[in-house]
């Protein structure tokens, strides 16, 4: 990941002092021109958007369309700047590509465009743009927020003596020992997502955001979960394996469906996932928090799986493009829209109060279960190396915690030095 970023920094360095920088032909001013998800979804849904601007005749009309990539989007998007082909606006942007671009010099800074805050407080979004801000500078505005949260079968745990899903760690270990007790291969829930680097999204870094209080466990220079939260995360990941109330592998199956686990980490995109292979099963889920030491008085912190929108410093039209940015974002209508086209929560914190979004998430447990922590719910961190991190984050502390290797504050001061470590060779 290292020496591909670097051939890309030095790629796009390269081709601005040879004079590749786009013609006057590529970089037009008659009209915005916007990159969406590759996905039928969200395509529809921007088809009416980008109509209804049209039609309307508010500002420079706007054309389309989907990331032309085969791989991932991040690649497309890099390239595109090597070669002078990137749109005025890209979404499906994650939180820390976001900051990789903006180190790169190649996104503007959204904080900074008139009509900002009036965006932010017409959309609600105050509690969710911190974890989108990095030294008062905002890269990419939030399209969508997709909490982790726990699910649990109902079932299992009335068969179990609760009548509602655990939020503390002590909770988990006494349901666990009761629903495994002298049975083989049977657990009390799913606590380490895989072994891959993005798995760490949901397991230790939602854990670690509901133990801390949705405190970053990285900035720009250190890691920072070598700390109180860090410590209880990892010491209930070492208690669940070392009681054999956890597995190391739950790849063969589904474990909420057979019941070899009770509990697992899961997104809003399993309702629909589940709703179409294991009905059965989604009719017996109770959605919980992800679990701490202490119960959380409010919706409890947990990540996001959540995408952005950047305008890029390239554009000559970026005042008409977060004109057009802002009008979709705030306009109820077209979050709505956006809700009923994808079932993705847009990243306000109004959704159940709002009476426009109300009546959609009161026809499902599931969905209110989300909702409800859009607000609390955090990002990846603001980081380009991303993927460096969570890869020394998964062979330092996971594995040798799973594997029972090393103790669980042992193994968060390897991972952190570590980072550090590499932090500071990037520097």
């Amino acid at each position: 990941m290292i020496a591909r970023r670097d051939l890309l920094r030095l790629g796009a360095a390269a081709a601005l002092l040879a004079g590749c920088a786009p013609t006057k032909s590529e970089r037009r001013d008659d009209r915005i021109r916007l990159w969406v998800a590759p996905n039928a979804a969200e395509e529809s849904f921007w088809k009416i958007a980008v109509a209804r601007w049209n039609a309307a005749g508010r500002g420079l009309p706007v054309s389309f369309t989907t990331i032309p990539t085969a791989g991932n989007s991040e690649d497309t998007v890099l390239s595109a700047l090597v070669a002078g082909t990137e749109p005025d606006l890209s979404t499906n942007i994650f939180s820390g590509f976001a900051v990789q671009l903006a180190t790169l010099g190649q996104v503007e800074d959204l904080a900074a465009m008139p009509g900002y805050a009036d965006l932010i407080a017409r959309r609600h979004m105050a509690a969710i743009m911190p974890g989108w801000t990095q030294n008062g500078r905002v890269p990419a505005m939030p399209i969508y927020s997709s909490p982790t949260l726990l699910w649990w079968r109902a079932d299992i745990l009335e068969a179990n003596g609760l009548g509602a899903p655990p939020e503390t760690y002590e909770q988990v270990y006494a349901f666990s020992d009761r629903y495994g007790a002298g049975r083989r291969a049977r657990y009390g829930m799913q606590v380490i997502a895989g072994r891959a680097w993005q798995d760490r999204w949901f397991d230790f870094i939602p854990f670690y955001y509901a133990a801390s209080g949705g405190r970053p466990y990285l900035d720009a220079t250190r890691a920072l979960y070598a700390n109180a939260a860090g410590l209880q995360v990892a010491t209930f990941m070492n208690r669940m394996f070392r009681q054999g109330w956890t597995a190391l592998d739950f790849d063969a199956e589904e474990p909420l469906v057979s019941g070899l686990a009770a509990g697992a980490v899961r997104g809003p995109w399993d309702v629909e996932r589940f709703a179409n292979i294991y009905p059965e099963t989604l009719a017996r889920i109770a959605v919980g928090p992800m679990v701490a030491a202490t119960p959380s008085s409010g919706p409890a912190a947990t990540f996001s799986d959540s995408k952005g929108v950047v305008i890029f410093r390239s554009s000559r039209v970026k005042r008409q493009a977060f004109d057009f940015l802002s009008w979709v974002l705030g306009d109820e209508a077209l979050n709505l829209l956006w809700l009923q086209q994808t079932g993705l929560s847009p990243a306000r914190a109004d959704l159940l109060e709002n009476s426009r979004f109300a009546p959609y998430y009161r026809r499902s447990a599931l969905g209110r279960a989300y909702a409800e922590h859009v607000a609390s719910a955090r990002p990846p961190a603001l980081s380009e190396y991303t993927i460096d991190v969570q890869k020394i984050m998964s062979s330092q502390l996971i594995e040798p915690v799973m594997t029972g290797q090393r103790a669980p504050a042992a193994a968060l001061r390897d991972a952190v030095a570590a980072t550090d470590r590499m932090l500071e060779a990037q520097a």
